[in-house]
């Protein structure tokens, strides 16, 4: 027998288990491949997200503010209009804190017109609402000992505009501009002057307008009848009514029931007005671009005084990423008495 009998040879090193440099490379690369696919899948449904997000954000900040003011104006007692009237008063405001826009200006009354877009050559419409809202009547002490309360109608004046706010919300190039917000202006109360020259007794007239000014923080009393500049009438803690109006009132800004802007703090704002795009294009005005632009807000009145037609487009827009922003218009109807 010889020395190697019985001893079984050792296997084959090519039969061992392992890889080969090409199989290890396409196995690298698949998984370069599904990483990328993942990736990219993860990317564009972050981006959806955050469309959809940005949709959402700008749906229910537009109806909110729009349901905000219709409610508001729905129950005015007076609307203003671009005449010399309305735009005495509109002076008369205290706006030093929050400017209107540049050309903005006031709607036109359409008396007898229909619910519609303006007719070519004839604009109507505006992109600032102002009207007078009826506060709850203020009870005012006429006799304390009997003890007797008159209540006395007030009124504030309120404002929708737009304002060129300090900074950008949406930059969707180069040529990006300051957002425009849309500013809820709410004046000081005003006491309904002809209802305290009606007290009879002069001194439960003087016990009210004291207990007015001292207690609810009044100066003036105003005469919704008159133009702005006969119309107010200076009050003292003493009980007296000025016997002359204040030929130049300045109707001031209540802090605790002025809204101010109404969107620029939720990094939304108002869309420029653009007639390429159906969602940012002006509804109701028929001037050219060039000439006048509502830019997000526009609103227009038509009817008779005693059933009037408040009608309002906003359209408001939010940053979702770069290069992509979500456009939200609202129309909106609103039946007013203009007393």
């Amino acid at each position: 027998m010889s020395i190697g009998s019985g001893m079984q040879a050792r296997p084959s090193r090519r039969n061992q288990a392992g890889f080969t440099m090409i199989e290890v490379s396409v196995s690298l690369a698949l998984i370069v491949v599904m990483a990328l696919v993942v990736e990219r899948t993860l990317d564009s449904t972050q981006k959806a997200e955050r469309y959809l997000s940005a949709v959402r954000k700008a749906t229910e900040r537009g109806h909110k503010l729009t349901y905000e003011v219709r409610e508001l104006v729905t129950a005015s007692r007076r609307l203003f209009f671009n005449d010399a009237e309305g735009k005495a008063y509109l002076e008369a405001l205290d706006l030093s804190a929050t400017p209107i826009r540049d050309g903005a200006r006031l709607p036109i009354v359409d008396e007898l017109g229909r619910l519609g877009p303006d007719a070519d050559g004839d604009p109507h419409t505006g992109n600032i609402l102002f009207f007078v809202g009826e506060s709850d009547a203020t009870p005012a002490v006429a006799d304390p000992v009997g003890p007797v309360v008159r209540y006395i109608d007030t009124y504030r004046f309120i404002c929708c505009f737009p304002r060129v706010a300090t900074r950008r919300v949406v930059v969707a190039d180069a040529s990006s501009v300051n957002a425009v917000d849309l500013v809820v202006w709410q004046s000081q109360e005003f006491p309904s002057y002809k209802q305290l020259m009606a007290i009879a007794d002069p001194t439960e007239r003087t016990n009210v307008v004291a207990d007015l000014v001292e207690r609810f923080d009044v100066t003036m009393a105003w005469d919704s009848t008159a133009p702005v500049e006969t119309a107010f009438y200076s009050l003292s803690d003493t009980g007296t009514i000025a016997a002359m109006p204040n030929p130049a009132p300045l109707l001031e800004e209540d802090p605790d029931q002025s809204q101010g802007g109404r969107l620029v703090y939720a990094n939304v704002q108002l869309s420029q007005t653009d007639p390429t795009d159906a969602r940012r294009r002006a509804v109701f005005t028929s001037d050219l671009p060039s000439q006048w632009a509502p830019d997000g807000f526009e609103v227009k009145i038509v009817g008779s005084s005693g059933a009037r037609k408040v009608w309002m487009h906003l359209v408001v827009e939010v940053q979702a990423d770069r290069g992509r922003v979500a456009v939200q218009p609202c129309t909106i109807i609103a039946s007013v008495r203009d007393l």
